[in-house]
């Protein structure tokens, strides 16, 4: 039998971590991180990372360990998840990996284009159109990878566009390298609910943020260095960061010298950016293929008990196979 591999994804604020740490605390698991952000430390509340009350409950990997500065891409989490998949085997657990960066998922799962080398004449020219442009561009060189890319994700239809004029051909050709879904028996939840919803989620969310301090944490990031390149550094591009960032440089204002009524409106910038993100994600899980033979779509908002009974299942399975 194939070891076996959990995966619990889904859009922001569906109830991933909450059904997690209040639904399978009983079970030998290793939770290891898919979120592009809660990779950073010092973002702890912005980026929702687990409480040190949640971290007691199961052991942890690939949280809160990189500095702001740094850029973590998705080879870099395939590589390090790998060696975590296979520590968890080998202490005798389950790894679970929890997070909604798909294209961490789908690197890990399926692997990666070997590297191209892009020229600075493509990668100039590229940057320059618009997205539209790169996407209709995109469209013409290679229909696949453009249908594989939603057309509001930007900066993916420009990587892709770059990869085709490098290799000068279509990147959909290529064969994608260092993928694990044959290796393992894989159960994938998607959770997912209605947007009403998550919506009414997302304002609990980041009214508990800011009640644990958000306003302090990202004072402190802005104050420590340069912001003038920001917009480079993935880590201060997140929701819950960029607004406060982007209000600075309107207004002057460290979010610390913020009014009431000016932090209320940060407040609801970062839940309608939320809600935007939100409708990206559900479009991409639904259309994002392939998927692990066992996916199940899951709305935690009704079906926690029934969720948790299928990942019991799947993990006591493993532990009679193993007896």
């Amino acid at each position: 039998m194939r070891p076996r591999l959990i995966i619990v994804t889904g859009a922001t604020a569906a109830g991933k971590s909450a059904f997690i740490y209040e639904h399978l605390q009983n079970l030998p698991l290793t939770v290891i991180n898919a979120d592009s952000r809660q990779v950073y430390r010092d973002i702890t509340i912005a980026s929702a990372s687990p409480t040190s009350g949640d971290l007691q409950k199961f052991p942890h990997a690939l949280y809160n360990f990189l500095p702001v500065t740094e850029t973590f891409s998705a080879g870099e989490f395939m590589r390090q998840a790998k060696t975590e998949i296979a520590k968890a085997h080998a202490a005798g657990r389950i790894p679970l990996i929890c997070g909604g960066t798909y294209f961490y998922l789908h690197a890990l799962l399926y692997g990666l284009l070997p590297s191209v080398e892009i020229p600075d004449k493509v990668r100039e020219r590229v940057e320059a159109l618009s997205g539209p442009e790169a996407y209709a561009e995109l469209m013409q060189c290679d229909a696949v990878a453009a249908r594989q890319n939603h057309p509001h994700n930007v900066s993916r239809v420009q990587r892709a566009l770059m990869l085709c004029h490098a290799h000068r051909g279509p990147i959909s050709a290529l064969q994608k390298t260092g993928g694990i879904a044959e290796d393992f028996e894989i159960l994938m939840l998607v959770f997912d609910s209605e947007r009403t919803v998550l919506r009414e989620r997302i304002r609990h969310r980041v009214d508990a943020m800011l009640a644990a301090g958000l306003v302090g944490e990202i004072q402190g990031l802005m104050t420590q260095g340069d912001l003038t390149a920001w917009r480079q550094v993935p880590a201060l591009t997140g929701i819950g960061i960029r607004e406060f960032i982007e209000t600075y440089e309107s207004m002057g204002k460290y979010p610390a010298e913020l009014s009431g009524d000016e932090l209320a409106h940060v407040s609801d910038l970062i839940c309608q950016n939320s809600i935007h993100l939100v409708k990206r994600q559900q479009t991409w899980y639904r259309n994002a293929r392939p998927q692990p033979a066992n996916t199940k779509t899951v709305d935690p908002s009704y079906e926690n008990g029934l969720i948790a009974a299928l990942v019991k299942d799947f993990v006591s399975f493993t532990e009679n196979d193993q007896k």
